[in-house]
């Protein structure tokens, strides 16, 4: 039998790491004895731990936990010793063109026909550069990067068009190209 520890509420700050609340009592079950230095903990994680986008959770034997730092908030980093497969689900051969998250498939999946062949493209440029995922907030919606909220994406379905947002000052994008106009219909 082997025990699992499940952190809900996680967010996941770039690939193999992690950020989550625990308390410096609940890290303690991990090494009583680690470093106590400033506010943040961090803990090792020797065998990819299991991430699930949808709920938040991180998952991963506590055997094959090292405690580098006890620290005295309830703020704990986590990292992954060892990167295993990225979890995705492949729904269609235009999303196994985007190695892609949970929420970028949801995307990609919600996309009609006429907006599937540039909402692919345009995923996979942004992942060659930004690791991340989407996440949709239905009341609005919108598609919002993660873990860093820099840009948003909302299908416009009945024009065949996305609106996109992006944010930063206006002066600081007068290097970058202009995206054409794809018609794929």
């Amino acid at each position: 039998m082997v025990l699992m520890v499940q952190i809900h509420d996680a967010r996941q700050l770039d690939e193999g790491i992690w950020k989550a609340r625990l308390s410096p009592s609940e890290l303690r079950f991990f090494d009583g004895k680690a470093e106590n230095i400033g506010p943040f903990s961090i803990l090792l994680l020797a065998e990819s731990p299991t991430f699930d986008r949808e709920s938040h959770s991180l998952s991963f034997n506590p055997s094959k936990v090292k405690l580098l730092n006890a620290g005295t908030s309830d703020t704990t980093i986590l990292i992954a010793a060892t990167l295993g497969k990225p979890q995705q689900t492949v729904e269609s051969k235009a999303t196994q063109q985007v190695s892609a998250g949970s929420g970028d498939q949801k995307f990609l999946q919600s996309l009609p026909p006429h907006l599937k062949d540039f909402g692919v493209e345009l995923l996979r440029q942004v992942r060659a550069v930004f690791p991340g995922d989407l996440a949709f907030y239905a009341r609005s919606g919108k598609y919002v990067e993660t873990p860093d909220n820099f840009w948003t994406i909302r299908p416009q379905p009945r024009d065949g068009s996305f609106r996109i947002t992006v944010r930063g000052k206006p002066e600081s994008f007068s290097n970058i190209g202009s995206l054409n106009n794809v018609n794929s219909g």
